[in-house]
């Protein structure tokens, strides 16, 4: 589905009045939380994988809607954490879906645990119906290195010219401000990354801006020229984050827009502590749905592009930025060693190419 034509990018979006669309359930096993969204559109319907929890416990919910408001929950988690001595044996968080075709989905989230994972790292799922998801076996295919020591979350990655870039939070070990910031990495397989060798999206130099403490959470899209930001931002009182939009022409070399995107909520409404985690997709013009909360908890709500929003023109994509990608993608291929374990089915269709044709990404 194409973009509708747009041409500005400096104005905050609208929340839509009814929010949240997505709360806990009472008695369930999200009923503390339903935060960090992730929505595909096909179409024709709408699908939303999440994060919920309860009592400590998080998990990886699904819900569906015809119209990006209403939504229907599947009653169970479709991903929970990995047995005693696995990656992700304490935690799971979102993450980023992407549909190759009508039955075959690729999921990538991120594990924690208590031992040799406790920053976080990156796993992959695969799932014929987006329901039932089969973990690889060889998690997890992003691991800390020096530039992400400290913590690795968040990924999001978007598949072109058959390859998969990710875009993901990070925190270095020798970075003296240890703030998080996004970084980038690019597979020509889904399971092996090449890290890109720095941050390409910082906070602000500018202290009294909202996003001068931290920057996660990165949602990208890119309309067929150039590639949008949206991400989550905090100042240097590392308290209620607010969402902001960035652009390139490349994927790395990000210009911030001028304003907040989308800001807290009034007194005592649903978002007034925090908005964050956004997830923006093509349905009904550009909508962006994101976590807020306010003194407990967590919600998901939405919220639209104004008139006349647009994802800023640059000139073309420098070909050797591209080249430099591509080639340190193919090494990492090539000298990587792989895991011993074999590769699922799903995975194996995947690595033999019949993928063409996404028609989703998020």
């Amino acid at each position: 589905m194409q973009p509708p034509p747009l041409v500005r990018a400096d104005q905050e979006w609208v929340k839509y009045t009814g929010n949240p669309i997505l709360g806990p359930t009472p008695g369930s096993w999200d009923q503390d939380f339903t935060i960090a969204p992730r929505v595909i559109f096909d179409g024709k319907m709408f699908r939303m994988w999440y994060v919920g929890g309860h009592s400590g416990v998080t998990a990886i919910g699904y819900a569906t809607s015809l119209d990006g408001i209403s939504w229907t929950k599947y009653p169970n988690p479709v991903l929970t954490h990995g047995l005693p001595g696995s990656f992700d044996s304490a935690q799971l968080g979102l993450g980023s879906v992407l549909q190759m075709n009508a039955s075959f989905f690729l999921m990538w989230y991120q594990g924690s645990n208590h031992i040799s994972f406790m920053n976080g790292a990156v796993g992959l799922a695969t799932s014929q119906d987006g329901i039932t998801w089969v973990k690889y076996e060889g998690n997890p295919v992003l691991r800390s290195t020096a530039i992400d020591r400290l913590v690795v979350a968040n990924p999001f990655v978007v598949r072109l010219n058959n390859t998969f870039n990710m875009w993901y939070t990070g925190k270095s070990e020798s970075d003296p401000s240890q703030t998080t910031r996004i970084l980038y990495a690019t597979s020509f397989d889904g399971i092996n990354w090449m890290k890109w060798p720095h941050a390409v999206f910082s906070p602000s130099a500018d202290p009294e801006m909202w996003d001068s403490g931290a920057v996660y959470s990165a949602s990208v899209f890119y309309d067929g020229a150039n590639f949008g930001l949206w991400y989550s931002g905090l100042n240097r009182s590392y308290v209620n984050p607010r969402i902001g939009f960035a652009s390139a022409p490349d994927g790395a070399t990000w210009t911030r827009s001028s304003s907040l995107l989308l800001g807290l909520g009034g007194p005592e409404s649903w978002d007034s502590a925090g908005v964050e985690q956004p997830c923006v997709v093509i349905g009904y013009g550009y909508m962006l749905y994101y976590d807020g909360f306010s003194s407990v908890g967590g919600s998901i709500g939405l919220a639209r592009a104004p008139q006349g929003f647009s994802v800023p023109e640059f000139p073309a994509v420098p070909v050797g930025f591209l080249l430099i990608m591509m080639v340190s993608a193919a090494i990492c291929l090539l000298h990587r060693k792989r895991p011993d374990a074999q590769l699922t089915v799903t995975t194996a269709t995947l690595l033999k190419g019949q993928m063409e044709g996404s028609i989703g990404t998020t």
